[in-house]
C-alpha cells in the first residue's frame, strides 16, 4: 500500500473517530438562554396583579370618604357615629362603614349604597340607581325604596323589607330573619327573602 493511500486511510479513520466522539447534532447548537428575570417579572409583575386590588381599594376608600362627607354636610343628626340623611342626593357610590346608625330617608342616589357594621340601618323612600348591600350587626329596615340593582342583606338578625322595587336580585344570607311583603323583584330571590314577596 502506498504512503498516499495509507495517509488517506488514516485521515478517513481519524475523521470517523472525531465524528463519533462529537456531541449529537441537537446538542451542538447554541446553549439555551435562561429566561431573563426581567421577562418573568413582567409576566408576574406586582403592578399587573395588584392593579385590580388597588383600584378596588381606591373605589372603596372613595365611597367611604364620599359617605363621610355627605353625612357631615347633609345629615340631620351629624353626630360622629350617627348618619341621618333626609332628601339627600349623591352621584357617587357610598360606603357607610364607620357609622353605628345609618338612616336614609328619601333622596336620590345614582351609585351603589353599602352599609357595613352598623347596629341599625333604615332606608326608606329612597331611589338608588345601583345596588344596596347591607352587612350590619343589628337590624335593617328597607321600605318603599326603588333600587335599580340588587338588594343584598347579610349579618343582621332581622330585616324588614316592605314594598320595595328591586331591579336585580333580592338576597338574604343565612341567619337573616326576613319579614315584610309587597316587594317587586325582577331578578332571583334567595334565602329567607322569599317570604317577603
Amino acid at each position: 500500500m502506498s504512503r498516499t493511500t495509507a495517509a488517506l486511510a488514516l485521515t478517513a479513520l481519524l475523521g470517523l473517530g472525531l465524528v463519533g466522539c462529537s456531541a449529537p447534532a441537537s446538542d451542538t447548537g447554541p446553549a439555551p438562554v435562561p429566561a431573563s428575570p426581567t421577562a418573568s417579572a413582567a409576566t408576574a409583575s406586582p403592578d399587573a396583579t395588584d392593579e385590580p386590588d388597588a383600584t378596588e381599594a381606591v373605589d372603596e376608600a372613595g365611597a367611604a370618604q364620599a359617605a363621610v362627607e355627605l353625612c357631615a354636610q347633609a345629615s340631620a343628626a351629624g353626630q360622629g357615629d350617627v348618619c341621618v340623611l333626609e332628601g339627600a342626593a349623591a352621584s357617587d357610590d357610598l360606603s357607610f362603614s364607620s357609622f353605628r346608625i345609618v338612616k336614609i330617608i328619601g333622596g336620590t342616589f345614582d351609585g351603589t349604597i353599602e352599609v357595613t357594621g352598623a347596629e341599625q340601618v333604615t332606608i326608606t323612600e329612597a331611589t338608588v340607581g345601583g345596588s344596596v348591600r347591607v352587612d350590619a350587626r343589628g337590624g335593617a329596615v328597607v321600605k318603599l325604596a326603588t333600587i335599580g340593582g340588587s338588594l343584598d342583606i347579610a349579618g343582621v338578625r332581622s330585616a324588614t323589607l316592605v314594598k320595595n322595587r328591586v331591579g336585580g336580585d333580592l338576597q338574604c344570607a343565612d341567619g337573616v330573619q326576613a319579614n315584610g311583603d309587597g316587594n317587586a323583584v325582577t331578578g332571583e330571590v334567595t334565602g329567607t327573602c322569599s317570604r317577603v314577596l
